[in-house]
């Protein structure tokens, strides 16, 4: 096996492949962390006590999330 200092270049297609995995799930982490925000909002239009903590965690995912998508490599 060629151990050679390829740095992972295997396929000699760079580390795009990779880039667009990460893209990827920054991409559906921002989504669920919107969902997040909308399923605490009508849970706390029906009144549940435990909805503002799920809507608080979906600020902080998304604002965290939005962060590492605005601040990644090109």
């Amino acid at each position: 096996m060629d151990t050679g200092d390829d740095r992972g270049n295997v396929l000699d297609h760079g580390d795009e492949a990779g880039r667009a995995v990460a893209a990827t799930g920054l991409w559906i982490a921002l989504v669920a962390g919107i969902a997040l925000v909308l399923i605490g909002a009508f849970g706390m239009l029906a009144n549940l006590k435990p909805a503002v903590w799920v809507a608080m965690i979906g600020v902080f995912v998304s604002i965290g999330v939005a962060v590492a998508i605005r601040s990644r490599n090109k």
